[in-house]
């Protein structure tokens, strides 16, 4: 079986990897993206913790391996994140890659991006 990709949602990944910081717009859109996946729809500042983020990732892809790496310099960082639903094997049918100057952006548009490609 293909899976077509969400067009809507990889979009707003791409979107959220472009911005600087997550305007109202983004987030809402964030949020809205991801209240069926999640038990508890996040708030505005679980978008800007990387603890919160990541428990969206342990919820929307439970036992997903996650690899970030990046450059800690303010204002502007350079974070990247991977989401792979398996360490062992390099051929998931689908992933999540995200990048932004946090690293709760990075990941944040890296679980969109693997949900855009799940749906």
């Amino acid at each position: 079986m293909v899976r077509q990709m969400n067009k809507e949602l990889s979009n707003l990944a791409r979107e959220i990897e472009a911005a600087f910081e997550l305007s109202e717009n983004l987030t809402e859109r964030a949020r809205n993206a991801l209240k069926e996946t999640l038990r508890t729809p996040p708030t505005v500042s679980d978008f800007h913790s990387t603890d919160r983020v990541l428990k969206m990732v342990q919820e929307c892809l439970p036992g997903w391996a996650i690899h970030i790496k990046g450059t800690a310099t303010s204002p502007n960082g350079h974070w990247h994140c991977s989401l792979r639903k398996s360490e062992i094997r390099d051929n998931d049918s689908y992933v999540g890659i995200g990048q932004g100057p946090t690293l709760p952006h990075a990941v944040l548009a890296a679980v969109i991006g693997a949900l855009a490609q799940s749906q």
